[in-house]
């Protein structure tokens, strides 16, 4: 072989080599998944694994009564998987979730109007903290992909559960569920101030015996006008006419499930009751109402009781979808923005932020 000869050779395969490590290390991580002509920014996965990571931290600090000085090598659940490798898959189910979310959007022939676009780009921008998110691998156009998500899951929603929907829900749907969830009721709360418990029990009395004659209404009036004078305010007559005295609360919800003065008036009073309670702080004047007979709550809740009883079943039909996509994962990207990697880089955000 000639000296030219070898030397071309040589270049070749140097050549060859150099295509290849740039192959290797200069693979394409800007998205994480992909379906069709659609991708998933790898800025997104990025969020979707901070995200629990910092959810994770306050939930073992809520634990253990102190901060984690390793979060991402804690034990999660049942030990069998760490808090990286955890916030690592939740992410990237979110992201199918996500991208399902787009592909049923375009599905069902949904859009946004200008004034709505707007608004995404206005949210983004309020939230947007360059040097925070940048310095973890997070682009602007990875937020607006995540807050387009979630107005586009908004849609879909109401498209299958709003009126005139695949699934409509019916005003006799949500009065079902209504008087089978919710309780409603007006109080006036006493508190027992130390050394005075027997004086927040004849208040209480008092009012209750006033409300057997007056509007509970009035009652509460009254109750609120003799309070402020004592601490020396005032309280404005017309702003008590306006003043809605209703409490409607989903009994059956983690928020309330375990509280004691929901549980006396779903089990311990009738409608049309008025009784007085007393806890540990309180003492409690209560009239029990029909939950049927509050149209007014109906309508200006409609939306967040269509939430209350549909979000559950419809987060089981996005499952659904994940199942069924068609969804390619980019490897690469997988690999390379792993719980550690990401938290590392905040890790350094930090001291930054510090310095």
């Amino acid at each position: 072989m000639s000296g030219r000869t070898f030397k071309k050779a040589a270049a070749a395969v140097c050549s060859f080599c150099l295509a290849a490590a740039m192959l290797t290390s200069c693979a394409d991580t800007t998205y994480i998944c992909k379906s069709g002509d659609k991708s998933i920014n790898a800025g997104v996965f990025i969020y979707y694994v901070m995200s629990q990571i910092n959810e994770q931290t306050y939930a073992y600090y809520q634990s253990n009564g102190k901060m984690s000085e390793d979060i991402v090598n804690e034990k999660y659940g049942d030990g069998t998987m760490t808090v990286g490798d955890f916030a690592h898959e939740d992410a990237y189910s979110s992201c199918q979730r996500l991208m399902c979310t787009m592909l049923k959007f375009d599905e069902l022939g949904l859009s946004f109007t200008d004034d709505e676009k707007q608004e995404i780009k206005d949210v983004v921008e309020a939230n947007w903290d360059p040097e925070y998110y940048e310095s973890i691998g997070i682009a602007k156009s990875s937020i607006e992909q995540i807050q387009t998500g979630l107005e586009m899951y908004e849609k879909i929603f109401y498209a299958y559960y709003g009126e005139g929907g695949t699934n409509a829900v019916t005003d006799s749907d949500i009065n079902t569920f209504i008087k089978d969830n919710y309780v409603r009721f007006k109080l006036i709360s006493i508190v027992k101030a130390e050394g005075k418990e027997a004086e927040a029990k004849s208040t209480a009395d008092e009012y209750a015996k006033m409300a057997e004659e007056k509007s509970f209404d009035e009652v509460i009036k009254e109750y609120k006008e003799k309070t402020a004078a004592e601490n020396g305010s005032s309280s404005s007559a017309e702003d008590e006419e306006d003043t809605d005295n209703n409490i409607m609360v989903n009994k059956n919800s983690s928020s309330y499930a375990d509280n004691e003065v929901v549980k006396y008036i779903t089990t311990g009073m009738n409608n049309g009751d008025i009784k007085t309670y007393e806890d540990d702080n309180y003492w409690y004047v209560i009239e029990k109402l029909d939950v049927t007979d509050y149209p007014e709550y109906v309508e200006k809740n409609r939306d967040s009781l269509l939430q209350e009883m549909k979000t559950d079943e419809f987060e089981e039909m996005i499952d659904g979808w994940v199942n069924d996509a068609q969804i390619e994962q980019n490897s690469d990207a997988f690999s390379r923005y792993s719980a550690e990697k990401v938290y590392d880089k905040y890790l350094d955000y930090q001291e930054d932020q510090a310095k």
